[in-house]
C-alpha cells in the first residue's frame, strides 16, 4: 500500500514543491499515531527526481507484514521511472517472461511493469497501455521519462488519484490536501480507466481501459449463477496472497454475507484468519443482524457500538479523512470510520468490502420504480451510470478512511472478471419487474447455493447509514451546534448554491422514486457539514468562497 505523487515545474525546482505535497499525502489519522506505536510502522518515502529538477516522483510506502514494500523502479535502459499503488495479482506471470534479460529483485512487486514498458516500442503513452493491457490488478500508478509523467488507474478506479494545474505547476496526489497546500485550487479527480499526460505544454486525460457494457449472453439463472460463483471465488481468492490475517466489514446484508460466507470458506485451509467488523447503534438492524449471522457461520465478530457523542466526534475526523462535504458521503462514512478504528486496533492490515453487488446485480431501493415508471432502458442507463461512478461515489471515500487506519480495502465484486460477468448476464434475471423490490437474484441465488440461509439472502438491506442508526441522529447533532432551518433560511443557504455535483445515486435521482424524507438532504446539516470543511482548509476555492459568504452574514 503506497500513496504515490508527482509535480513537474515549468520555471522552478520541483523537489521544492514535492517536498510540501509530501508533507501532507500522510493519511491525517496515521500522522497522529506516535510513530513507536508497533501497528504503524515507519513509512517508507522515495523521491526520484529528473536532472533538470523539473519533474520529480514520490512514493510513500506502508509497510504489510508478509507484503513487498513498493518503492519506484527504475529501469536504466529505457530512462523510465514507475511508482505504484495497489495490488498485481499477475506479477509473477509478468516477471517470468523478462527475467531472462532483467534482474529482478522483488518478482511479487511492481518491478516487472516498468522493464515490460521499456521494451515495449512506440511513446510513452503507447508503452504504458500497452503494459496495462496485460495487467491484472488494483492500482494506480505514474511513469516518468525524460520528458512526460504518464499517470493512470485501473478499469474501476479502485486507487484514489487527484491532480491540479496551477501557479506553473502540474501535479498529481493520492490526496487532495497534499495539492491545496501547493496553492492549487481546482483539484479534480483521474477518473476510472484513465490516463493524465503531463508534459510542458500541460495535462491532458485520455480514455485508457474503460469498462465495456459488452453484449448479454447469458439468460439462464443456473448458468449465472454457476459462472457467478467461479468468478466471485477466484477475485477472493487472489486477494488472499500474502496474509495471514484479515477482516470483512459486515452489515447483516447480503453483500457482505457473501463475502464473509466465501473468506470462512477459503481462509482456513490457506492458514488464514478472518474476523468481521460491525459498528452501529446499539439497536441498529446492522448489528442484530451481523450478529445473528456470524453466529450461524461461526466466524469471529467484533462490535463497535456507538453513541450520539462518538459520532459527533467522528464528523470531523471523517471530513477530514474523505475530503468532502457531501452529506451523503459523511453519512455513510461515519459507521466504516468507526469499523475501521476498531479493526486497526486489533492489528487489521487488510479488509474486505461488499461494495459492487447494487450496481451490478439491481439491488437499489428505487430501480423497480425507474423500470416501473420509465422502463428497461433507463434502468439500464441507470444502472451503469451507478457503476461508472463508483470511483468517486464509494471506492476513494472507503480506501481513505482504510488508509487513515493504516489499512489496505480489497474490492472483490468489482474486480472486472465478475464485473464482466454480471455485464452478460441477461438485466431480466437481476430485476424481473416494477414489483420486484427484492432485485440482485443471481446474486441471491448463489448466496443460497453456498450454503447461506434465505432469510440473510433474501434480507432488503437498508444503506449503510440507515442501517448503524447514524442517519437519524446527524439533525440534532446540527442544531446541537447551532444549524436549524432558522439558520438556513435567514441566510439563504441551499447546498445547490455551493454545488450542484451529488455524490450517491441516492442524492442524484434515487429520492424522487421513494420515500423523499428517508434521502433527500436536510439542509441545515448541510450546512454543518460545510462548516466543518471549510474551517479545516478544505474543499476546491469556489466552494470555500461560497460557503464562507453565507457563514459571514
Amino acid at each position: 500500500m503506497s500513496e504515490i505523487a508527482g509535480v513537474s515545474s515549468k520555471d522552478s525546482d520541483a523537489a521544492d514543491s514535492l517536498a510540501i505535497v509530501l508533507e501532507n499525502l500522510r493519511p491525517q489519522a496515521i500522522a497522529k499515531i506516535d510513530s513507536a506505536d508497533h501497528r504503524f510502522p515507519p513509512l517508507v518515502s522515495s523521491v526520484v527526481k529528473d536532472a533538470h529538477n523539473n519533474k520529480a516522483l514520490a512514493e510513500l510506502s506502508f509497510p504489510i507484514e508478509r507484503k513487498p514494500i513498493e518503492q519506484p523502479h527504475i529501469d536504466p535502459d529505457s530512462n523510465l521511472v514507475l511508482i505504484y499503488d495497489g495490488e498485481l495479482y499477475n506479477a509473477q506471470e509478468i516477471a517470468s517472461k523478462l527475467e531472462q534479460r532483467h534482474s529482478l529483485i522483488n518478482q511479487a512487486s511492481a518491478e516487472s511493469l516498468v522493464y515490460l514498458m521499456g521494451e515495449l516500442p512506440g511513446s510513452l503513452e503507447e508503452k504504458v497501455r500497452g503494459a496495462l493491457e496485460v495487467v491484472d490488478g488494483d492500482y494506480a500508478l505514474a511513469v516518468g521519462s525524460t520528458d512526460q509523467m504518464v499517470v493512470a488507474r485501473d478499469t474501476l478506479g479502485t486507487k484514489p488519484l487527484y491532480f491540479s494545474e496551477a501557479n506553473g505547476l502540474l501535479a498529481f496526489a493520492s490526496n487532495k490536501k497534499a495539492l491545496w497546500q501547493l496553492g492549487m485550487d481546482q483539484v479534480m479527480p483521474i477518473r476510472a480507466g484513465t490516463l493524465a499526460i503531463f508534459d510542458r505544454e500541460g495535462v491532458e486525460l485520455k480514455e485508457a481501459l474503460p469498462i465495456r457494457k459488452g453484449k448479454v449472453k447469458i439468460r439462464d439463472m443456473s448458468e449465472a449463477v454457476d459462472c457467478y460463483q467461479e468468478a466471485i471465488c477466484s477475485a477472493v481468492k487472489k486477494r488472499l496472497r500474502n496474509v495471514d490475517k484479515v477482516a470483512v466489514l459486515l452489515s447483516g446484508g447480503i453483500d457482505s454475507c457473501l463475502i464473509a460466507k466465501i473468506l470462512h470458506d477459503l481462509a482456513p485451509s490457506a492458514g488464514i484468519e478472518v474476523i468481521a467488523y460491525t459498528a452501529g447503534f446499539p439497536e441498529s438492524e446492522d448489528i442484530r443482524t451481523a450478529q445473528e449471522f456470524s453466529q450461524e457461520i461461526g466466524m469471529e465478530h467484533r462490535i463497535k457500538v456507538l453513541s450520539v457523542a462518538e459520532v459527533e466526534r467522528y464528523i470531523p475526523k471523517v471530513i477530514e479523512t474523505i475530503e468532502e462535504r457531501d452529506f451523503v458521503q459523511i453519512e455513510a462514512g461515519i459507521g466504516i470510520y468507526a469499523a475501521m478504528n476498531t479493526a486497526s486496533q486489533d492489528g487489521i492490515e487488510v479488509i474486505f468490502s461488499g461494495q459492487g453487488p447494487d450496481e451490478l446485480w439491481g439491488g437499489y431501493a428505487w430501480y423497480p420504480e425507474v423500470l416501473n415508471q420509465e422502463g428497461r432502458q433507463e434502468l439500464s442507463k441507470r444502472m451503469w451510470d451507478d457503476l461508472t461512478r463508483g470511483d468517486i461515489e464509494t471506492l476513494d471515500r472507503e480506501n481513505k478512511i482504510a488508509r487513515a487506519h493504516g489499512i489496505d480495502m480489497m474490492f472483490p465484486y468489482i474486480d472486472p472478471e465478475v464485473v464482466n460477468l454480471a455485464m452478460s448476464v441477461a438485466p431480466e434475471l437481476k430485476v424481473t419487474s416494477g414489483n420486484d423490490h427484492l432485485g440482485k437474484h443471481p446474486h441471491r441465488e448463489l448466496a443460497q447455493a453456498m450454503g447461506i440461509p434465505p432469510e440473510y439472502a433474501n434480507r432488503t438491506k437498508t444503506a449503510a447509514q440507515h442501517g448503524t442508526g447514524v442517519h437519524g441522529v446527524l439533525d440534532g447533532i446540527a442544531r446541537k451546534n447551532g444549524f436549524d432551518e432558522d439558520k438556513v433560511q435567514k441566510m439563504g443557504y441551499s447546498s445547490d448554491k455551493i454545488t450542484t455535483e451529488k455524490l450517491g445515486s441516492s442524492s442524484r435521482y434515487g429520492y424522487r422514486y421513494i420515500e423523499r424524507g428517508l434521502w433527500q438532504v436536510p439542509q441545515n446539516v448541510q450546512f454543518f457539514l460545510d462548516a466543518l470543511a471549510y474551517e479545516r482548509g478544505l474543499l476546491n476555492r469556489a466552494e470555500r468562497d461560497k460557503i464562507e459568504h453565507f457563514l459571514n452574514q
